[in-house]
């Protein structure tokens, strides 16, 4: 997720844990229908990714998707229109707003690549379960603190949502069977390169919030899944 600093308002086979030879088979997650991900294809992931287009070319026909105001109209995060106007559904809507080309292709890809897995591991309905949560939790988290802000800032992107997922990527690195795929020093490099921020605009709050609960979700669904 990126924030804009806002000075205007107007302007944001019997085993279920059993893998064959092939190592990109995840046929030991929660979801026992999984596949080998070769031959997956992650159509909520992809779904995902065409809604955030569709979003973002509607900003960019809709006067730019730099400029706040386009931002706020669809649907950005902003701490006053959320606290003293009661506009909550602006915690969920932000996920799917973007702030120039750079910022939703870098998270588009981002999404592709750990989404297929998480979403092959887990199954649809909790891939989605853990891609709302962390984003949702992550937008709390930053306007927790906007809201204490004296200049809060207009915040938009799936970013938050994405790093639950990458979150989700400490339970592959620490099951048996898909470790060798995962091993976990280069997922949490991979979680450290993540809390770096690129830029003065990145929202580090989000991405801290999501990662977390992305990681606590998920993670209970595979102990309740282990141990049932």
């Amino acid at each position: 997720m990126n924030q804009y600093p806002n000075n205007d308002p107007y302007s944001m086979n019997n085993d279920p844990y059993k893998i064959d030879n092939d190592p990109y088979n995840l046929n030991n997650g929660p979801d026992s229908s999984k596949n080998s991900i070769s031959n997956f294809t992650p159509f909520i992931t992809i779904i995902l990714i065409a809604i955030n287009a569709l979003v973002f070319i509607a900003e960019t026909m809709g006067g730019g998707s730099e400029s706040t105001e386009v931002l706020l109209r669809y649907g950005a995060q902003y701490a006053p229109y959320i606290i003293d106007d009661g506009q909550w559904w602006r915690i969920i809507s932000a996920m799917f707003v973007h702030i120039g080309f750079r910022h939703i292709a870098s998270n588009m890809f981002c999404l592709i690549v750990v989404g297929q897995y998480i979403e092959n591991y887990f199954g649809k309905i909790k891939f989605l379960i853990i891609y709302f949560i962390a984003g949702i939790c992550g937008n709390l988290l930053s306007l927790y603190f906007d809201a204490a802000s004296s200049s809060p800032a207009v915040s938009a992107g799936a970013s938050g949502a994405i790093s639950g997922l990458i979150g989700s990527l400490v339970v592959l690195a620490l099951d048996p069977e898909t470790r060798k795929l995962f091993p976990l020093p280069r997922v949490l490099i991979g979680i450290v390169l993540l809390m770096i921020p690129a830029s003065k605009d990145v929202n580090v709050l989000a991405h801290l919030g999501g990662l977390i609960t992305g990681f606590a979700t998920s993670y209970t669904m595979y102990y309740y899944s282990k141990n049932k």
